[in-house]
């Protein structure tokens, strides 16, 4: 009967894993399709322009093609009811930069397409119609669920540092044409020579780092450290050595997963206050968790029941937090459904796990 709560746990957590990894690791391709805008007229579509998939995360493709000093570019994304934009940057920053900005609203009507100077970091700064480059030809088409900006940009060569950034959902510019500040946005690095693009600073890699630091700790370790804890102390002091390590382990995970974000922080301009805030504080949880250990009375010490008290209610507490975070996390990263569906699976056998454990502890009192 050991064995078999042994091996249930132990399925558990690799099966989480896999699942996790399975689903974080997918990844679409819009490049291999052939595009389709209707009655637009986009004659280099004909000629088969250079696409790349420029950010992953939020399934940004862009295709080019060179025409003399003319460049023509499609940006497609997502429609998610909010403003999409693309910028050619000299240093890799967003401000200083010349963008298109571009939305459709969602109860029809025509689309805005414009042109904008990225002079600061609010929305007053950022005026349409503004800018040193010469952009052109300037269209956007919803279609499928997806935008395509389509612009023309006439210059010898396109700066190679490039900005992307996508508005708040559902919060669209107003008749001034002002954009809301951004909901996400990052920059990157593309040769037109070679088609080669990669991450300049704020890619997916560090973000993509940051989740699985968090998911693995606070998501899936730290959560079987407890179970070992309540369901297997007769496997004692077995037990005890088990749940320290994967606490360790999983508070060691923990920190690494906070100091990423304060790193992702500083490279990127998103309203993340909120999802810090949680996650300083399941931290500092932790952090108490880690002194109460050290501090921990002897068995016979009457304080004893008080440390327990603590040691489990905040110890949960800090658990309860750190999963909310992490859903929280990854909604406002607009990391994919993949993501929500991927560690939702692994929520849910975690919770199956939980009750089955429950139900036998009770049958054996």
């Amino acid at each position: 009967m050991r064995e078999m709560e042994a091996s249930l746990v132990s399925t558990v957590f690799f099966f989480s894993i896999l699942v996790f990894s399975s689903f974080v690791n997918s990844q679409t391709d819009s490049c291999s399709s052939n595009l389709n805008l209707g009655k637009s007229n986009i004659p280099f579509l004909a000629t088969s322009p250079s696409c790349q998939p420029v950010w992953t995360s939020q399934d940004f493709i862009l295709r080019y093609k060179q025409s003399g000093s003319v460049w023509n570019f499609i940006l497609s994304t997502p429609d998610t009811n909010s403003w999409v934009s693309v910028g050619f940057s000299s240093n890799g920053r967003m401000v200083g930069t010349d963008a298109i900005a571009g939305w459709v609203p969602s109860g029809g009507g025509a689309g805005v397409i414009l042109q904008y100077h990225l002079g600061g970091t609010d929305s007053g700064s950022c005026m349409p119609n503004t800018g040193s480059l010469k952009f052109s030809n300037m269209s956007i088409i919803s279609q499928s669920s997806r935008l395509f900006l389509v612009f023309q940009l006439t210059t010898d060569q396109p700066q190679s540092r490039l900005i992307y950034a996508v508005g708040p959902r559902n919060k669209l510019p107003s008749s001034d044409n002002l954009l809301p500040e951004h909901r996400v946005e990052t920059s990157t690095s593309l040769n037109f020579a070679t088609g080669q693009s990669s991450s300049a600073g704020t890619g997916s890699t560090l973000k993509t780092a940051h989740g699985v630091l968090n998911i693995l700790s606070w998501g899936i370790l730290i959560v079987i450290g407890v179970i070992i804890a309540r369901y297997f102390k007769h496997y004692d002091p077995t037990w005890f050595y088990t749940h320290l390590t994967i606490q360790l382990a999983g508070f060691v995970l923990a920190i690494a997963g906070i100091i990423t974000g304060f790193i992702l922080e500083d490279q990127i301009s998103s309203d993340v206050d909120t999802h810090k805030a949680i996650g300083i504080l399941v931290l500092a949880l932790g952090c108490c968790q880690v002194s109460a250990f050290l501090a921990r009375p002897n068995k016979a010490s009457k304080v004893r029941r008080y440390w327990n008290w603590f040691h489990h209610y905040f110890g949960r507490g800090a658990i309860l937090l750190g999963i909310a975070n992490i859903f929280y996390g990854i909604d406002i990263s607009d990391a994919g459904n993949e993501w929500k569906f991927g560690y939702g699976v692994i929520f849910v056998i975690l919770i199956i796990t939980i009750i089955v454990l429950e139900v036998r502890f009770w049958m054996r009192k």
